[in-house]
């Protein structure tokens, strides 16, 4: 089989899995306020990021409570204490996140069926995050290749920046592999133009689609108190947003950002409060 001819059944296998996900996961019943158990069903495409080093709870309860199918926290190994029956995701953060132990390790991972899929790295773009050079990550990602899993492009700041652009270009031109598109995107509270950006980013590289970060966000703002935006607004955003990825086939998996709820830009995302309990906004996402 050539390279060509294998990465298409790899594509099709993946844009198959993809609407696979948009069924809805029906998790054990909840006990309502009247002492009636009733079954709460989920979409399966929904997932939860966090730290495990995360002062807002814990990471294993925000995850819980949250309802989350898939779970990842930005690192490699398989955290301790991993929430019962939730899918964990390894990522390569970094340059320094690749090597010989860390391949070995999703290997075996992949051996003990504990991983199904592989996240490339994280904001390369940016200097406060991985910080890489179109080349350095170009060098890297056959190793990460080597591993034998689906494996997700590096999630750029946002899908338009040339970073981007010029690694898909290189991937294409190098014969390198990438099975989906990892997205982050920080934006206002315009759901159409969101799904809008996503369809141009498919229709380019008709590749499936996971947005692995997105919030609303305001970066001008410089204390919770001026945030142009407030928590009720950002509600209606995620309310209109994800019943609309939940119907795009090519949108495999998502995964809200919480805001840490002192954060003056993500305040109005935060999922989850200093004590740990849902905001309104995780009481929505948790039940979706």
């Amino acid at each position: 089989m050539t390279k060509t001819v294998c990465f298409l059944a790899t594509l099709a296998i993946l844009v198959s899995c993809a609407k696979k996900s948009a069924t809805p996961v029906t998790t054990g019943g909840s006990t309502d306020t009247t002492g009636s158990t009733t079954s709460t069903t989920h979409s399966a495409k929904k997932g939860g990021c966090f730290s495990t080093n995360t002062t807002n709870g814990t990471w294993q309860g925000d995850l819980v409570s949250l309802n989350a199918q898939w779970f990842y926290t930005w690192g490699t190994p398989l955290p301790p204490s991993p929430p019962k029956g939730m899918e964990f995701v390894p990522m390569f953060w970094g340059a320094g996140n690749v090597t010989a132990a860390n391949i070995t390790l999703v290997q075996q991972m992949k051996t003990q069926g504990t991983a199904k899929y592989v996240l490339g790295f994280n904001e390369p773009d940016q200097s406060g995050q991985s910080n890489m050079t179109v080349s350095q990550a170009l060098a890297l990602w056959p190793q990460l290749e080597s591993i034998g899993l689906p494996l997700g492009s590096p999630a750029v700041s946002y899908p338009t920046v040339t970073w981007f652009t010029e690694f898909m270009d290189s991937v294409a031109a190098e014969h390198l592999r990438v099975d989906f598109i990892c997205v982050h995107m920080y934006v206002g509270l315009d759901a159409n133009n969101f799904v809008q950006v996503l369809q141009t980013l498919y229709n380019q590289y008709h590749l499936p689609i996971w947005v692995t970060e997105f919030a609303s966000a305001d970066w001008n703002a410089t204390s919770p108190t001026n945030n142009v935006y407030n928590a009720g607004q950002v509600l209606g955003f995620m309310q209109s947003l994800l019943p609309k990825l939940d119907s795009l086939s090519f949108v495999q998996r998502y995964s809200w950002f919480s805001g840490d709820p002192n954060s003056a830009a993500l305040w109005p995302s935060a999922m989850v409060d200093a004590n740990g309990q849902l905001t309104t906004l995780g009481s929505w996402y948790a039940g979706h």
